[in-house]
């Protein structure tokens, strides 16, 4: 380049040109992604150690120090004439004045962002970065793309090709802010800036701009959530200084400058730093989004729009009800499903179908939810609790067989936190003194025993299926092999059109079809079509799921202290739902509660004891002996001891097991911190 472009008043081609050749050093591209008024600019200028004008004069000057670089995407080259000259004309029909933008293409206008987007790599991003600056760009493609996706004139693979030669971020942080909160900023965004070419009637009505900006956004949390993007959520009371402060945070550790004294890359991290970096992006996400589950994507959100569209309401099961169902029984392998509002309504079922009642008895776990036995209680059940195998928190065939008395007509089982109990043992004393055999599956969509899925062992299972690894929202499913205890379970809650369709009229109790026994427990339609899709990708939950549980335990192998609790593969697999860890206080310098203080201290938040579900056989509900007493806590009853319980529950600590896409920054934190501060605690 042999021509000079002045840049207020200096001279700066032939310096940049030396520049560029001398460095060796080579900057990390960083950019903010979000909604059009976020605040993305005000948190750049904050964050960045100087402009756009002020680095080139860096290079024009030859000054060796560099830092992070804020410019604006919309900024035309200085360092390059022609680029500058034709980039000045882009920005003017992007950004300047039109009469009608609403009625050119759409075709046209991303061709046009396309254009634009490619100088800007090559004539401004390209000379910084090469030059050894970090520079920092207030908004990219992703924006752009997701608002031409919305409009739906673009493919994917068409706005792929579109971007193809535009530069990738090394790091993308996407600032999430209330549409609301961003109509306050609304008489500074152009048309051109809502959706390329959305119309000027949604500046300027509320309505129209917050919901085109909640499309985006939600677009762009897709986007997040599939690429790994760290979210800054801000509030709406939170100063730009807060959130700026951050922000550096969430950067900082990514940045050349920050590895090498602020003069370019080169220098080797110093200890701990990965750690660091780990603790700087769980503490840059706002509360409850290190885990989120299910995964909202595009599929999910047509599953939901469509149905809404489709029905709000069945009466059968010739909608989405029976798909969701029939899609169970399959992914199950059992002979019927039925669906029900929630786990805890497919265990009364149960109880109702096997015509259990006041004064029958039914051994359940100690440790466990306190849904897996309060149905019973409120029929008038007597239920007796048993001992947990302190090694996996699951009743055993020996502490059941311990509480079996003459009154004793049924057991269930919990496959706690997603491990198998050992069914076959269980199973054989349940036939041997012939008695009802049901499994709460609530943790164990994915567990199976002896080659066998769990929920196929007993006479019937109930699976939950609200934030389980397989979800509805919230609902659940009743599942059986037996015709009969089918049509007692449609009886229980899904009575008029569908019982008096589906059950044969040649039974006793087909005459009870249109009153049911009483009660609607039905899912609703919407929680179906999210069952629906989420089964479609269940072998992909299942496989992501499962790459998570093994990276844990390989990282604590050889840790004393944290051990995962595992499920022996020559027996059956694990369910999935949480990974569960044995904290060994013998081998530990400081207690599980100090460990998981520590952890949170980190950021790593989701580190959890767990506290609605533990010992329940202390709860008055199953002391009461009338189901319609005065709801006065009754003279508890004598309480068995538990030893084994205590050591499981004195000793547990979980984790959410992610499966998602683009949860991979997040699991790379936890396992740093988890691992971390477990190796701390050895002795």
């Amino acid at each position: 380049m042999t021509t000079d472009i002045s840049n207020n008043g200096r001279a700066v081609g032939g310096a940049t040109a030396r520049s560029l050749t001398a460095s060796t050093r080579f900057g990390r591209f960083l950019a903010l992604e979000g909604t059009n008024g976020s605040g993305k600019s005000t948190l750049a200028t904050q964050v960045a150690d100087l402009d756009y004008a002020r680095a080139t004069q860096v290079l024009a000057e030859g000054d060796p120090r560099r830092g992070l670089v804020w410019v604006s995407r919309k900024q035309p080259a200085v360092t390059d004439t022609d680029s500058g000259i034709v980039m000045a004309r882009l920005a003017e029909v992007l950004w300047g004045t039109v009469d009608d933008p609403a009625a050119l293409p759409d075709t046209f206008w991303a061709a046009t962002q396309a254009a634009w987007f490619t100088a800007f790599s090559n004539a401004v991003l390209a000379p910084l970065l090469e030059a050894g600056f970090d520079v920092l760009v207030d908004g990219w493609i992703g924006r752009i793309s997701t608002q031409l996706l919305a409009q739906g004139n673009h493919s994917p693979a068409e706005l792929a090709a579109l971007f193809a030669h535009v530069r990738r971020p090394d790091l993308t942080v996407l600032v999430d802010v209330d549409p609301q909160v961003t109509w306050a900023r609304h008489a500074q965004v152009k048309p051109g800036d809502l959706g390329i070419h959305a119309g000027a009637d949604i500046t300027h009505a509320r309505t129209a701009f917050t919901d085109y900006q909640q499309r985006t956004r939600s677009g762009l949390c897709l986007a997040a959530a599939e690429q790994g993007w760290p979210i800054l959520h801000v509030g709406d009371g939170e100063t730009a200084e807060q959130s700026a402060e951050r922000l550096a945070a969430l950067v900082a550790p990514l940045t050349s400058a920050a590895s090498d004294g602020g003069t370019g890359l080169g220098r080797a991290p110093a200890a701990g730093i990965e750690l660091d970096a780990a603790i700087s992006l769980l503490t840059g996400l706002a509360g409850g989004e290190h885990y989120r589950w299910p995964h909202i994507d595009s599929a999910f959100d047509a599953a939901v729009t469509g149905q809404a569209r489709r029905s709000l309401s069945d009466r059968d099961a010739r909608g989405v009800i029976g798909e969701f169902e029939r899609a169970f029984a399959g992914f199950l392998g059992a002979e019927y499903a039925v669906s029900f509002a929630s786990g805890t309504a497919a265990i009364h079922a149960m109880s109702r179908a096997a015509g259990l009642r006041p004064g029958d008895e039914i051994i359940a776990p100690a440790y466990t939810f306190a849904a897996t036995a309060s149905p019973f209680a409120f029929e008038g059940v007597t239920v007796r609790f048993a001992d947990a195998d302190p090694r996996t928190g699951n009743v055993t065939a020996e502490s059941i067989a311990a509480q079996i008395t003459a009154r004793t007509r049924a057991v269930i089982v919990t496959h706690l936190w997603g491990i198998p109990a050992r069914m076959d043992e269980i199973a054989a004393l349940a036939h041997d003194r012939g008695l009802w055999l049901f499994e709460d599956c609530s943790h164990a969509h994915f567990a199976s025993w002896q080659g066998r899925r769990v929920g196929l062992w007993g006479d019937m299972a109930a699976f939950s299926c609200n934030q389980k690894a397989i979800t509805t929202g919230e609902g659940g499913v009743l599942v059986t092999s037996q015709p009969e205890l089918r049509d007692r379970a449609l009886l229980f809650g899904h009575y008029g059109k569908r019982s008096t369709t589906e059950i044969d009229a040649t039974k006793p109790y087909s005459r009870f079809a249109m009153t049911g026994m009483g009660l609607k427990e039905r899912i609703t339609t919407l929680g179906a079509a999210i069952g629906v899709q989420q089964l479609a990708r269940a072998t992909d939950i299942e496989h992501r799921r499962r790459a998570t549980l093994d990276r844990f335990a390989h990282a604590l192998a050889d840790n004393p202290v944290l051990r995962p609790i595992q499920v022996d593969l020559a027996e059956g697999s694990h369910g999935l739902y949480v990974l569960g860890l044995n904290y060994s206080g013998e081998h530990a310098n400081f207690s599980r509660e100090e460990f998981v203080a520590r952890c949170h201290r980190a950021g790593a938040t989701e580190v959890d004891i767990p506290g609605s579900t533990g010992d329940i056989s202390g709860h008055p509900l199953f002391a009461r002996s009338d189901p319609f007493g005065e709801w006065v806590a009754p003279q508890t009853a004598v309480r068995h001891l538990m030893p084994g319980v205590s050591a499981f529950a004195g000793t547990f600590v979980k984790l959410p097991l992610w499966g998602y896409p683009g949860d991979g920054p997040v699991v790379d934190s936890y396992l740093r911190v988890v691992a971390d501060v477990a190796s701390k605690a050895c002795r």
